[in-house]
């Protein structure tokens, strides 16, 4: 549904914090295709019980699918094993975990970002407020809801210990 926030291209809700590179004013990343085709491609993967695995960064990233499925399951119903999932949700904000859980979407987040890419997304992405929530795990625990850490290889080289320590720690680099 979007890029990556590192390279500017996550669709966000609100304006890059201090965009490296030349971006207009309040330049918020985009949509990876036109919404009417994100939201038609997921109608028809609930017309045709298709599972739906998402790639969203930023908030209108994640907003759009959140939209999208709730009219697909309106129209269709919800199947017990579709077992949609977001890949990444890093920048989810509070409320749509919360939609997330209502509308039985697996988040699959990226906490090794925060060690990773944490110190560019505190200063350059999202500031330091938005930065703490990065891959926000500890809301999609506090709400019991299943979910898995992934490592996103070749982007980031995979290893187990490496995601687990990301996922509980939460540390930058610095």
């Amino acid at each position: 549904m979007d890029g990556s926030p590192q390279g500017f291209t996550a669709w966000r809700d609100r304006p890059y914090y201090a965009p490296v590179g030349t971006y207009p004013p309040g330049y918020a990343g985009y949509a990876a295709a036109p919404a009417e085709t994100l939201v038609g491609a997921i109608d028809w993967a609930y017309a045709n019980e298709v599972p739906i695995i998402s790639h969203a960064n930023g908030e209108a990233a994640i907003d759009l699918l959140i939209a999208a499925t709730e009219k697909a399951r309106n129209a269709y119903g919800a199947a017990a094993d579709r077992r949609a999932v977001l890949i990444h949700g890093q920048f989810a904000r509070e409320d749509q975990i919360d939609s997330l859980k209502r509308l039985e979407i697996i988040p699959s987040l990226f906490p090794m970002h925060t060690f990773y890419w944490g110190d560019w997304h505190r200063d350059h992405t999202v500031g330091p407020e938005r930065a703490d929530n990065i891959s926000p795990t500890g809301w999609v625990v506090k709400r019991g809801m299943r979910f898995t850490s992934h490592h996103d290889a070749p982007v980031a080289i995979p290893d187990s210990m490496r995601v687990l320590d990301a996922t509980v720690t939460r540390r930058t680099r610095s």
